[in-house]
């Protein structure tokens, strides 16, 4: 897939304001986490140059995100780190727990853009997996997991971004 500036067609203001109005939210959201209500004004203000960097830097077409979904996403992202956090501790504690470090190849089913990205990120934080290298020309991502629930738990978050930016659900193919 090729990003709109790639195929010399600028990005629309339609879009830079999609992408200015998600990274105001985002921002926002997170000021309000972290820090509540105090010195809100700062935190509008920083959300506003966050949201509006993002639409300046945005170079293709933002995808939807469906903001229940991202609550649900946010709850499994924690859950699944601090699996991942046990896990790891887990391991170096006893090891006498089966290992078997191998890499496979994840064909990426997720469109190019913002939920790839997302895909690429979060897979290190999953139970045993790292994100290795991306061949970007076959879309795939060469993954490092300690164990074989490492292919699965890759599937796992790859169907969760689909159902949060309401996309199908996507078909795997696992390639060895």
């Amino acid at each position: 897939m090729v990003n709109a500036r790639a195929k010399g067609d600028k990005t629309s203001v339609r879009s830079r304001t999609i992408w200015a109005a998600q990274g105001f939210f985002v921002l926002l959201f997170l000021w309000l986490v972290f820090d509540g209500v105090d010195g809100l004004p700062v935190g509008v203000l920083a959300a506003l140059l966050g949201g509006g960097l993002a639409a300046w830097l945005a170079d293709s077409e933002p995808f939807w995100w469906n903001p229940f979904r991202l609550v649900e996403f946010a709850g499994f992202f924690l859950i699944e780190s601090f699996r991942g956090g046990i896990d790891v501790a887990w391991r170096s504690l006893h090891p006498r727990i089966p290992v078997a470090p191998r890499f496979f190849e994840h064909a990426i089913q997720l469109p190019e853009g913002q939920p790839s990205t997302l895909l690429i990120s979060v897979i290190s934080l999953l139970p045993g997996t790292l994100s290795a290298e991306l061949q970007r020309d076959e879309h795939v991502l060469v993954v490092h997991t300690l164990t074989d629930a490492g292919e699965e738990s890759v599937q796992r978050l790859e169907r969760r971004i689909a159902r949060l930016f309401s996309l199908p659900e996507p078909r795997q193919e696992l390639r060895s």
